[in-house]
């Protein structure tokens, strides 16, 4: 048995540091206690500690403050943050910091040990590096353990050089995991360049990416550098690549090998320094026994892999998600549209085949549309409901028809809402309906009763 792990616990809530204590102590670690950074400072003078549990929030100062302190009094000091308000920016500036592990509260006995064993391993094993554990300011939103789980593979791949592959479903937000990768990396001050490979023929991806010559086909009418040139330096965000043709990845294979690019038409050859970061929402070692994609192209694109989960894996994070997406729409639109606890407690309970950025747009209309400011249980299951029916309806041949009569409706309440000059109470009157029934009416035929009439 080695030494006895010393460990120093730092918050100031005094609840949570007797638990602690009473944790630790069982399991047989020597604990020190303190609920400030003033507190904390003159035990780092009293002797090295092995591991620091620190609240990131300590009163009205931060506990990122204290832990860089820490740090450099004690460089040899584990970290380990807590806080119940996880967030990429925080976990981010945590690693910046010197943070190796990240704990959310409220803290689970399981959890704890684990992070501890980890952390008594890793002082047995003083070759690992110092930072390799958690994640950055983006936006991406969520604190449950599976995106705890994301935030922690993007901490640790970004300063890497290693090229990354996102995998998940559409709506999951893999273009935001790329951007938080590129932006806590040593190419943050260089371009970051997207690119849909699905949404482009073979020969046109090919010039966008690799460039072209004046004359190299129909249309070139001048010299080009490709995304390859442009983005030197950089991080090149190839999404849905499964979607790319056996050829062309032959020659995107060989300019990663080689770290060269050859423009169409010309004979030579250009040296870049990009990053590749690829996303797909398919299985691309499924479609390897099929031919569909190549196995090489995979090892090379696939050297570290992060797997984000579907919004019903995380359904915790849907009023974090709620919130954060009425906030932004807010700021858009100078308006103060909250939603009720009902609404999220209802949204909480619907499935999410569009994932996260379903749940936005609902978000969205749902705040277009709100009669009372506020988004209520029942503005969301009207709203689920009109949509499902809508889906039913586009596979009957008579909705065609239907269809057409709500554009007329659609184009009458517009003109009517015109001459009254937005004034609703009188259009209501105008079109012999209620006002109430005016808003469902806009609500289901998509009029923004708040924007001014033109």
């Amino acid at each position: 048995m080695g030494e006895q792990l010393q460990i120093l616990i730092v918050d100031d809530d005094q609840s949570t540091c007797r638990w602690l204590d009473a944790v630790l102590t069982a399991e047989g670690y020597r604990c020190r206690i303190a609920h400030s950074s003033e507190e904390a400072e003159p035990l780092l003078d009293e002797g090295a500690f092995h591991l620091a549990l620190l609240d990131i929030y300590l009163g009205n100062k931060n506990g990122l403050e204290f832990l860089e302190k820490l740090k450099s009094l004690q460089p040899a000091c584990n970290c380990v943050m807590m806080t119940a308000h996880a967030s990429m920016e925080t976990v981010a500036r945590s690693v910046a910091k010197g943070a190796l592990e990240y704990l959310s509260k409220p803290l689970l006995i399981d959890d704890l040990l684990a992070v501890v064993r980890r952390m008594e391993t890793r002082r047995q094993q003083p070759s690992q590096t110092a930072k390799e554990s958690l994640a950055p300011d983006t936006a991406i939103v969520g604190r449950s353990p599976k995106m705890l789980e994301v935030y922690r593979a993007i901490a640790r791949v970004a300063p890497s050089t290693a090229s990354v592959l996102i995998t998940g479903a559409s709506g999951t937000g893999k273009e935001l995991v790329a951007r938080a990768i590129h932006e806590h990396s040593r190419r943050a001050g260089k371009p970051f360049t997207p690119i849909n490979c699905g949404s482009f023929p073979e020969t046109i991806l090919e010039s966008e990416l690799f460039g072209h010559e004046k004359g190299a086909f129909t249309g070139a009418d001048s010299s080009r550098a490709g995304l390859f040139e442009a983005t030197s330096g950089g991080t090149l965000f190839l999404d849905e690549i499964s979607e790319t043709s056996l050829s062309f990845q032959v020659k995107l294979l060989r300019v990663l090998q080689e770290q060269q690019v050859r423009r169409l038409g010309s004979n030579t050859f250009t040296s870049v320094d990009v990053r590749i970061v690829a996303a797909t929402n398919k299985n691309l070692n499924s479609l390897i026994p099929s031919g569909q994609f190549r196995e090489d192209l995979y090892y090379r694109i696939s050297v570290i892999t992060i797997d984000l989960p579907s919004l019903e894996e995380r359904l915790e994070d849907i009023p974090l998600l709620a919130e954060h997406f009425l906030a932004q729409f807010n700021q858009r639109n100078q308006r103060q549209v909250t939603i009720s606890e009902g609404a999220v407690r209802r949204l909480t309970s619907l499935r999410w085949p569009g994932n996260v950025r379903e749940l936005e747009n609902l978000i969205e209309r749902l705040a277009i549309f709100t009669a009372t400011g506020q988004i209520t249980a029942q503005e969301v299951e009207r709203e689920r409901t009109e949509r499902a029916g809508a889906a039913r309806g586009s596979e009957n041949p008579a909705s065609t028809l239907g269809g057409k009569l709500e554009e007329i409706e659609r184009q009458e309440i517009l003109r009517v809402l015109r001459e009254a000059k937005g004034n609703k109470s009188l259009a209501a009157r105008m079109l012999g309906i209620e006002r109430k029934t005016l808003y469902e009416k806009a609500r289901r035929l998509a009029i923004d009763l708040q924007s001014r009439p033109s």
